[in-house]
């Protein structure tokens, strides 16, 4: 069943483990100084997703590899996962924890931190939609993040400082 939540709907209470094989995590920004579009993707680790009762007291936790930044294009790929950006060695994961879900202009946002070569800084995302069938789940999320809020400041004006993202994750209540 595919749903956009309102705020009385929920999929079924319980824990979650996300398949990194069938989410994915996609990403679209701008260089050459706001001329060109980037898109690009990075790889879901592990992931779990708690949906309790009320739908507030729910959580989410996920961790990214820093060093599966892809655009396909290992010019601008392998600039990014150095130190000049994402510092991959140093700071093999990107991970995020949520502090509150909630019900804000007409969808379900999960607010928490982000973390990127070391510094936390806040993120929302916006509930799109959410897939159940059974003990299977598919949500689908977007959000932005501000590079330089985590310490990512390399090349301003030529690489943008904020990333659009698209999350669909898909996983099992266990």
């Amino acid at each position: 069943m595919i749903t956009q939540l309102t705020p009385t709907q929920a999929p079924a209470a319980g824990s979650y483990v996300l398949d990194p094989k069938r989410t994915s995590v996609t990403f679209r920004t701008r260089h050459m100084f706001g001329l060109a579009p980037v898109k690009g993707r990075f790889q879901l680790d592990a992931a779990t997703m708690t949906v309790a009762e009320p739908l507030e007291n729910s959580t989410v936790e996920a961790s990214l590899p820093s060093a599966s930044f892809s655009t396909r294009n290992p010019l601008r790929d392998i600039p990014v996962r150095s130190r000049l950006f994402l510092d991959a060695r140093r700071h093999p994961t990107i991970s995020f924890r949520s502090d509150t879900v909630s019900w804000k202009n007409g969808a379900w946002h999960v607010t928490g931190h982000l973390v990127v070569k070391g510094q936390a800084a806040p993120v929302d995302l916006t509930i799109d939609t959410v897939t159940t069938s059974g003990p299977s789940i598919t949500v689908h999320a977007t959000g932005e993040v501000d590079r330089h809020a985590h310490g990512v400041r390399a090349m301003k004006g030529m690489a943008a400082r904020r990333l659009s993202f698209e999350i669909t994750a898909a996983g099992k209540r266990l």
